[in-house]
C-alpha cells in the first residue's frame, strides 16, 4: 500500500491568489493617495506691477456691440453696449483660465466650458461668479481709453 500524502504536502506555500490580488490592489490604492493629496492648488498670479493699461482706442471708436481683445496687454476686454464703454477681466472666475470673446454675445472659457454674456454674467457653469468689471477712463486731450486692471467697479459702470 502506498502512503497517503500528508495534508501539508498539498498546500501551496504563501498566500492564496485572492489574498495576493486584494493586497496588491490595496498597495496600489495607498500609493496613489499621497500623490493626489499633495497636488498643490493652482498658483495665484502675482499682481501686475503696472495695472494701468493704455489702449490705442478712443471713445469715438467704441461703438455698441464692439469687443476688443486685450488679453496680451493685461488680460481684459474692452467692450461697448448701448449704455457706454466698459472693461471686463478676461480671467474666468471658475479656475482662472483666460476666456475667449464670442463677440457681442459674450465670452466662453475653453477650459471648463463656463459661459458669460456681454455684461460678464454667468450664463453657463461651472463658474458661479461673474467676470470682474474694471475701471475705464478717457484721457484728455487725446481721448485714448485707459483701463486699470487692479480696480474693480460695479457692473453697471460705463463711460
Amino acid at each position: 500500500m502506498t502512503p497517503e500524502p500528508s495534508p501539508a504536502a498539498n498546500e501551496v506555500a504563501g498566500p492564496s491568489r485572492r489574498t495576493f490580488c486584494a493586497s496588491l490592489c490595496a498597495v496600489i490604492a495607498a500609493a496613489a493617495l499621497p500623490v493626489r493629496a499633495q497636488t498643490p492648488p493652482p498658483a495665484e498670479k502675482a499682481p501686475d506691477p503696472q495695472p494701468v493699461k493704455l489702449t490705442e482706442l478712443t471713445r469715438a471708436e467704441m461703438t455698441p456691440g464692439k469687443v476688443v481683445d486685450y488679453r496680451k496687454l493685461g488680460a481684459f476686454y474692452l467692450a461697448a453696449d448701448d449704455r457706454g464703454i466698459f472693461a471686463l477681466t478676461a480671467v474666468c472666475t471658475h479656475r482662472g483660465c483666460l476666456v475667449l470673446s464670442e463677440g457681442p454675445t459674450g465670452f466662453g472659457c475653453p477650459c471648463h466650458d463656463s459661459a458669460y454674456n456681454l455684461q460678464g454674467e454667468v450664463t453657463e457653469g461651472p463658474a458661479k461668479l461673474p467676470l470682474r468689471h474694471l475701471e475705464v477712463k478717457a484721457l484728455e486731450p487725446t481721448g485714448l481709453l485707459q483701463v486699470d486692471t487692479a480696480t474693480t467697479v460695479p457692473a453697471e459702470t460705463r463711460i
